[in-house]
């Protein structure tokens, strides 16, 4: 996704997670990664090769017709889902955007899901009394709860998910507490959708953090080790109204989301993140000066931004050596981090090989004193700096901020370097 093009590091994250079946799409539509899970589903539902690098889906088929649709609405903000049937067996392949800055898309995640075998008539009568082997007959993992959220009985696939018993429990037990008003709401209306995470099990007697389990692929086959087991789970409930054994109840519905959510946050985290060094990179804290520019405006707060160069970057390395003026940057960029993460909390970015940001809630004046304290600080390198004040310069943009920071560190470099310099007011 974006225009990352180390496959491995797609492999990294990806395969990272046991039995994820999933694989990366970006935005131009070449296929940037796929777990050897969903290489060998695909081939043998699809017929798809899943070669890194080339167009996904082929469009050979009207399955690739149908992923490909899904992925187009997912380029516009959506989640889709496709069903293929395999012998009696549902698979659901899901397209889910991949989304930098809250707004725009930079590709897709698909997933692939074996589901229950449905049958004829996969969803409840209006009205059913308490008989376990209808309950049985919906193809997901539900329960039924009276309106104060105690289980009344639970299906198989529910219940083979939970080592422990939940009939007699209340839901309330089991989900994040910050979603109890959610559930609360839910059940009063019998109706509605809460998103949490399970179980946060710390108010029920006699269950421990492992009561829950993820739910195990019997396809694939595998269990994960102890510490691979995440006992929090993000999970979407959906609640609906059923009579069960003449009382007015709620059926609750579980959908497990943890993978793909879990997914789409270290894609996040890789494409905002600087591969060398673990800071923000360019994007990142791009984000972080809109983010942040956005609420000072409105707040009339201070805020200010360091552009900082390393002077002697390219010396460093031509002198010393790649690994040696790797590692000299790299303890710049840790004793960096360490002075900025005390003052204001100042947030640091990488915005070049040789250039990096610093924002700060101070004024101009401090961010100059900030900035000297840096640069007085540095080992083995030899430091410019250009601070920009946002309520000194009337800054209304993100480029007008950056653009006068990084004037001003320009201004450092070629006034004869080693030196601070504060934009000019506007």
């Amino acid at each position: 996704m974006a225009t990352q093009t180390n496959m491995s590091v797609w492999g990294g994250v990806l395969d990272s997670c046991p039995g994820l079946l999933c694989c990366v799409v970006n935005i131009k539509g070449k296929l940037l990664h796929a777990t050897n899970g969903y290489k060998a589903v695909a081939g043998r539902l699809f017929g798809h090769k899943c070669d890194e690098g080339t167009l996904y889906p082929p469009l050979i088929t009207d399955i690739d017709i149908g992923i490909h649709d899904a992925m187009t609405a997912a380029c516009l903000g959506d989640t889709n889902a496709i069903e293929i049937s395999e012998n009696g067996k549902i698979w659901e392949l899901t397209a889910s955007p991949l989304k930098l800055d809250g707004q725009n898309v930079a590709g897709v995640v698909l997933r692939i899901a074996s589901e229950i075998p449905r049958n004829e008539s996969p969803m409840l009568p209006p009205v059913i009394q308490s008989n376990p082997e209808i309950l049985n007959s919906v193809p997901f993992r539900a329960g039924i709860v009276n309106h104060s959220g105690v289980f009344m009985a639970v299906n198989k696939f529910l219940a083979s998910c939970v080592r422990a018993e939940l009939v007699g429990r209340n839901i309330l037990e089991l989900v994040s507490p910050e979603v109890n008003s959610d559930i609360t709401h839910m059940l009063l209306k019998r109706s509605g959708s809460a998103e949490c995470t399970m179980p946060d099990i710390s108010a029920a007697e006699n269950f421990s953090p492992f009561d829950l389990i993820p739910y195990i692929d019997e396809e694939l086959n595998e269990i994960p080790g102890d510490a691979e087991i995440d006992s929090q789970r993000r999970i979407i409930i959906h609640a609906s109204p059923i009579e069960w054994n003449g009382t007015q109840c709620v059926m609750l519905t579980f959908e497990d989301v943890t993978d793909i959510r879990r997914t789409n946050e270290q894609l996040r985290r890789l494409l905002t993140a600087d591969t060398s060094s673990g800071i923000l990179n360019r994007r990142g804290i791009e984000h972080m000066i809109r983010r942040n520019l956005s609420e000072t405006i409105q707040s009339g707060e201070h805020l200010s931004l360091i552009m900082i160069r390393i002077e002697n970057y390219r010396i460093i390395h031509d002198a010393r050596g790649y690994m040696i003026g790797g590692r000299i940057i790299r303890s710049f960029i840790r004793s960096l981090h360490r002075q900025v993460s005390e003052r204001y909390g100042s947030i640091l970015g990488r915005w070049s090989d040789d250039e990096f940001a610093v924002l700060s809630r101070c004024n101009g004046a401090a961010a100059v004193v900030l900035a000297n304290e840096i640069r007085s600080k540095a080992q083995d390198v030899v430091l410019s700096a250009g601070a920009a004040d946002l309520s000194d310069g009337g800054y209304m943009s993100v480029s007008e901020f950056v653009g006068a920071a990084y004037d001003a560190m320009t201004e450092a470099v070629n006034s004869g370097g080693n030196t601070t310099v504060l934009a000019r007011n506007s």
